[in-house]
């Protein structure tokens, strides 16, 4: 399992409140932000939910139709699965290229797969198409997927999850010389991925299938980053890059980008994993902690747990308790 650059500091043993005690907690959550806001008020925290990402579908994917098509073809060696959400949308997607009546007629598209009788077809001899090739999936929500197709014989990535892991699962399959890899990205290219399969002789495919976009309301977001720059609330949870990215990209609208890193500096920044990790400290923010898993249950826990001690530790009282926020 890799390891933060800088490792970051170890578990105490008694934090000063084992829950949030009534203070804000910033989460940047969107698809799961009911989860999230859940899980804080179960731990005793005020959730300000202010979601950072949108995903945008791929409008008539056509790489996703060749993907399906060159699978079929047999060729492909290895195909690599990113994420749930992404490989249901990247069968849903690449399927109508395998239908029998649009493979004949020479067509790529139509009727979103499952709407009728060849649409079922279509993820029938996709699920057969992806049985033929070594599959690896980055954790368990695409390893969920690929078992609702059917599919059981895959390699699941080990936490934390990052490519840093893909890269030493793929590495014990073998040389890969010569290997054609088909990557399902996930809102965004994953380029260290694809720079260390290529390092190691690979010829890499990405197939994208959505990419992340800022949501279509962005007032909830740039309330957060103010209450923060201005000390309102001081624990903030980061589940991913994107979520970085875009909270700094607004930040930087908003002309707060100093304040923000000052504020977030004083309170509790919790990192969900080591990619997280990286995202922030390229922006010049120091994640205080990560938890023992890459999870959002085990992060609100932790955070839970070690922001008193924290906030304590830095002279910072946390905000004050307010009423619950959301978008």
């Amino acid at each position: 399992m890799s390891t933060p650059t800088h490792p970051l500091p170890p578990h105490p043993s008694s934090p000063t409140s084992p829950d949030f005690a009534g203070r804000r907690v910033i989460s940047f959550e969107s698809r799961r932000a009911a989860e999230m806001a859940s899980l804080i008020q179960r731990h005793g925290g005020v959730p300000v939910t202010a979601p950072t990402l949108r995903e945008v579908p791929i409008e008539r994917n056509e790489r996703a139709l060749d993907f399906a098509r060159r699978l079929a073809a047999a060729e492909f060696d290895l195909v690599i699965l990113m994420t749930g959400v992404g490989t249901r949308a990247l069968v849903a997607e690449a399927a109508p290229a395998l239908e029998p009546s649009r493979a004949d007629a020479g067509e790529g598209g139509g009727a979103p797969a499952g709407d009728d009788e060849a649409g079922a077809q279509g993820v029938s001899l996709m699920a057969a198409a992806l049985s033929s090739v070594q599959l690896v999936a980055r954790g368990p929500k695409p390893a969920s997927a690929l078992r609702e197709l059917g599919l059981t014989r895959f390699i699941t990535v080990p936490e934390p999850n990052t490519w840093r892991e893909i890269l030493d699962v793929v590495a014990g399959l073998g040389d890969l010389s010569g290997k054609r890899v088909a990557v399902q990205e996930h809102g965004a290219p994953s380029h260290e991925l694809y720079a260390g399969l290529e390092a190691a002789g690979a010829r890499v495919t990405p197939v994208p299938v959505y990419r992340w976009a800022l949501p279509e309301d962005t007032s909830p977001l740039r309330q957060a980053l103010r209450a923060l720059a201005g000390g309102e609330a001081a624990i903030t949870l980061f589940t991913s890059r994107a979520q970085v990215e875009h909270a700094l990209l607004v930040a930087a609208e908003e002309g707060l980008v100093d304040q923000l890193r000052a504020g977030l500096a004083r309170g509790v920044v919790a990192s969900i994993g080591p990619v997280c990790t990286e995202a922030l400290r390229a922006e010049g923010i120091e994640p205080d902690f990560e938890p023992e898993h890459p999870k959002m249950g085990h992060l609100v826990k932790a955070a839970a747990a070690r922001s008193g001690e924290i906030l304590a530790r830095k002279g910072n009282p946390g905000g004050a308790p307010a009423q619950a926020q959301s978008s």
